[in-house]
This record gives structure tokens, C-alpha cells and sequence, in this order.
């Protein structure tokens, strides 16, 4: 799972304004005719549902704007740079990092189709013709391109969706995603067969449809950064309504005190990882009803759970799709009475920043001097 990635984005420079004078029949003296330089293209951050990763700037990590083009004879402008677009997942965190390294966190692309400004093009040069006056009518002056912002930007995704499904490695969560949503996600019988959130879209029976993520097994440890780590923790954060799966079967081992204890372990790192997750909603469920052992234990587990834990649980198969229309049922009750509330980030404010109060000495503006051209006589 690549949802980590540092760029460098750099906007295109301004082009250079024009020295140049009217050349024409019978005009042995024409004014100034020099244009101005078109400005450079800048780049833009665009979030984008359809994309869940930042594999993409895994090989590619430096993006540039087009530069503006100088200005022309005849007063003609040059034409401006092309602005770039760059499409991030809609949920990436974008940290700005300075000269000394430390990171500010400048903006939350947590709506699909939000566009922010990164770096702005320089503006353009003048030409001379900006220069003439009543008592300067051959002027020489002209102003080259401003230079266009360059910044170091750090991304990081987290998931943004409405169920995410959680467990231990092989629990069978990526089955279900298939089977409720008719996604593809990855499916063997080896633990780590998912090494990124699966992302597919369940129609309720309300008629509304939900994001269900399939977040990659859990270990104990992994709020400390065992197995695969806190990596995928951070994508339960944004989540509005976990669905705990647990698979009970082990073979020669108690079904009903190995669903207890796998509850408990996954519920562990829950609890430990930095924001206390399972304070979110949550409905547990029993896969494998499909195994006759996990079939003839259900109803002990459901005693076990609701006596010790005071939970209802549900059972179901992800592979025979057994206990699914009850499964579908409480997802919808309990996501609508989860009030849907935008992710606050609360580790800085969240501030963009602009060529008048960017912090960051990296950034290089270009000095707007006027240069003096010596016209060789012809």
C-alpha cells in the first residue's frame, strides 16, 4: 500500500517582457512596440474518488508547470504557461516541509472534486511599450519573468468511507467486500492477501449507497508497528461504522474461546492506537457458519458474547452469503443514526498558503528589476 509519497511541485516562470520599436515603410521612427511575457502555468491538487493510492508518485516525484512564453514585436503578448493538474486520492493529507525539515499541515482533500492551488506561476515580464512617455519615447527598459513557486509537498491518504471492515489476517473480510459489493478484491487462503484497502459501494436498503473498505489484517502488536503495522489504523479513522469480523475456527482449539480472544486482541489495538478507536460504532460479526464446527459453537458464542461483553453478535458466511440480508439490515439502521460528520484535522490548523505569507525560504519569487538593453545601431 503506497498511501505515503514526497514531491516537489514547482509552478512555471513568467516569461520576459520585450525590448522592440515599430518597423515599418515610410516610418523611420516607430514607438515602442515590446510585449509583455505571459505567465507561467501553475499547478493545481485535485482529489479524485477513483483513485485510492499514491502508487503514481512512487516513480515520478518532481512536477512542473509550463513556463510562459516572452513577449513579442507589434505590442503581441507570448502566451501564458499551461497550468498542471495533478489528481490525488480525495482523503490525502498534504504537509508542507520547510528548510528545516519540520512538516505543517496545510490541507484536507476530504471532498471529491476539491481543488486547491499548490504553487502559482510567476507573472509575466513587461515589454517596452510600458515604458513610453512623453519624455522617454525610445525606451530601453523591460522586466524579465517572476519565477514560479517551488515547494516540497509530504501526502498521506487515509481512507475516507463509510463501513470499514476489521479483523485478524484471513477473517474473510476481503470475501465479503466481494460479495456485498461485487468488487475484486484479492482473495486466498494465507494471511496478508490484502496489503491495501479494498474499496467497494453497498446499496442499503434504504436506497442509499455506502463506501465499504476492506482494511488489511490486523495482528496484535500493530498499534506498535508489528506485521504490517499502524499504517492501516490510520484509515479506521475516518470511518463512520466498523464491522469486527472474526473467524472463530481453529483447528483442536474451542471456537467459543477463540472468537472471545480474537475480540479481544483486535479490540486491544483498537484501544492503543493513538486516537482510541473503539470509541467508533461498531457491529460484530461471526464468519464461517459454513463450518460445522463454527455452526454447532454460534449459538454458545452469541450466550458468551452477550453475558461477558454485553454485545450482540451476528453470525454469517462470506463464502454462501448466509446471514447477509441480516448483516445489510444492521449496517443501514446503524449508519443512520451515525451522524455524518466532516473530519477535523487536529494536528495544525488547516491554512493555505500564498506568494504574500508562505514561510518557506525555498520558495523563490524572482526580482521584478528593470535591465537596461544596449541597442546595437544598425
Amino acid at each position: 500500500m503506497i498511501d505515503q509519497a514526497l514531491i516537489k511541485v514547482e509552478a512555471g516562470n513568467g516569461g520576459d517582457g520585450v525590448v522592440s520599436f515599430r518597423r515599418a515603410k515610410f516610418v523611420p521612427r516607430g514607438g515602442p512596440d515590446g510585449g509583455d511575457g505571459g505567465k507561467g502555468g501553475s499547478v493545481y491538487l485535485v482529489a479524485d474518488h477513483n483513485l485510492a493510492t499514491l502508487m503514481d508518485f512512487r516513480s515520478k516525484t518532481d512536477y512542473k508547470g509550463t513556463n510562459g512564453s516572452p513577449g513579442e514585436g507589434k505590442n503581441m503578448g507570448g502566451a501564458d504557461g499551461e497550468d498542471l493538474i495533478i489528481k490525488v486520492p480525495a482523503g490525502t493529507l498534504l504537509y508542507l516541509i520547510g528548510l528545516d525539515g519540520k512538516e505543517t499541515l496545510i490541507e484536507d482533500m476530504d471532498e471529491d472534486g476539491k481543488k486547491i492551488l499548490m504553487a502559482k506561476g510567476g507573472k509575466g515580464g513587461v515589454g517596452n511599450f510600458r515604458f513610453r512617455s512623453s519624455i522617454n519615447q525610445t525606451p530601453r527598459q523591460y522586466t524579465k519573468g517572476e519565477k514560479g513557486v517551488v515547494k516540497e509537498i509530504r501526502m498521506e491518504v487515509k481512507i475516507i468511507s463509510d463501513v470499514g471492515l476489521v479483523g485478524a489476517p484471513n477473517a474473510g473480510k476481503s470475501t465479503l467486500v466481494n460479495s456485498l459489493t461485487n468488487s475484486r478484491a484479492k482473495v486466498a487462503s494465507y494471511p496478508f492477501t490484502t496489503l491495501s484497502p479494498n474499496l467497494g459501494v453497498l446499496q442499503l436498503r434504504n436506497g442509499q449507497s455506502v463506501v465499504v473498505s476492506d482494511i488489511p489484517g490486523l495482528i496484535e502488536g500493530a498499534s506498535e508497528g508489528k506485521g504490517l503495522g499502524d499504517e492501516f489504523l490510520r484509515h479506521i479513522e475516518r470511518t463512520r461504522l466498523l464491522v469486527h469480523m472474526i473467524d472463530p475456527y481453529v483447528p483442536e482449539q474451542d471456537p467459543v474461546e477463540s472468537a472471545l480472544k480474537r475480540y479481544e486482541m483486535i479490540q486491544g489495538e483498537l484501544k492503543d492506537y493513538k486516537i482510541d478507536l473503539t470509541k467508533k460504532e461498531q457491529i460484530v460479526v461471526i464468519n464461517k457458519l459454513d463450518i460445522t464446527e463454527v455452526k454447532e459453537a454460534f449459538d454458545e458464542i452469541v450466550e458468551k458474547f452477550k453475558k461477558e461483553k454485553s454485545i450482540d453478535v451476528l453470525g454469517i458466511s462470506a463464502v454462501s452469503g448466509e446471514g447477509h440480508g441480516p448483516l445489510i439490515n444492521a449496517i443501514t439502521d446503524r449508519l443512520s443514526k451515525i451522524k455524518k460528520e466532516p473530519f477535523v484535522i487536529k494536528e495544525a490548523p488547516v491554512k493555505i498558503y500564498n506568494i504574500k505569507n508562505l514561510p518557506n525560504k525555498r520558495i523563490v519569487f524572482g526580482k521584478r528589476e528593470v535591465l537596461e538593453l544596449e541597442l546595437k545601431s544598425s
